[in-house]
């Protein structure tokens, strides 16, 4: 597991490893993570989200949608250094992840029932807003941006249909920087940092 998972501890391979456990065993009957994405947990999934961590600069971190934890659970394990906030509406999924929390020992990891656009949520706060399969990418970001403080970043892994997303945002919003990151988990993917300098004109 640690050749998979360049440069990380022993404690967080094993971290990694439990979180998997517990997304077997409770995720996918809780109907928190699907039957054909349960089969690929470690070999997709799990190392989607391991992608994101080299870009990570700071914290805090917000993980909209969280769901079964993915990827935030993930950054968590991997920097957990960081506060980050695990935001999501939907009471089973919650109850997941404060028991994935309690079980993984990750004091720094912060689970809010709440949507993005919620007061619970806190407004020019976050370094990095991230989500999986939430919204398309013009969502995400009106999502995303109030969220972060000057310079912060949105990091969004996409699959094939991320080059039409990428138009449609530029199209709305062209003073953003995108940055394009291919990397290949089951198949051909690619992360974007999505970044504005808040006094930039939207």
């Amino acid at each position: 597991m640690r050749r998979i998972v360049p440069g990380a501890t022993e404690e967080a391979v094993e971290r990694l490893l439990a979180f998997a456990r517990l997304l077997a065993e409770f995720a996918h009957p809780l109907g928190l993570v699907g039957e054909r994405r349960a089969k690929r947990l470690l070999s997709e999934h799990l190392l989607d989200a391991v992608f994101l961590v080299p870009h990570l600069t700071g914290g805090p971190v917000a993980d909209l949608g969280s769901g079964a934890g993915l990827p935030g659970m993930v950054l968590a394990i991997m920097r957990p250094e960081l506060e980050v906030w695990l935001v999501e509406p939907r009471r089973r999924a919650v109850s997941f992840l404060e028991y994935a929390r309690a079980t993984l020992d990750l004091p720094g990891v912060r689970v809010v029932r709440a949507r993005a656009e919620d007061t619970e949520v806190p407004r020019n706060y976050f370094a990095a807003v991230t989500a999986r399969a939430v919204a398309d990418l013009a969502k995400l970001w009106r999502l995303s941006e109030p969220l972060l403080r000057t310079n912060g970043i949105l990091l969004a892994p996409k699959g094939p249909r991320g080059e039409a997303e990428i138009r449609e945002l530029l199209r709305r919003r062209p003073d953003l920087g995108i940055e394009k990151h291919p990397y290949r988990t089951t198949g051909p993917k690619t992360l974007l940092l999505i970044k504005v300098f808040k006094g930039s004109p939207s």
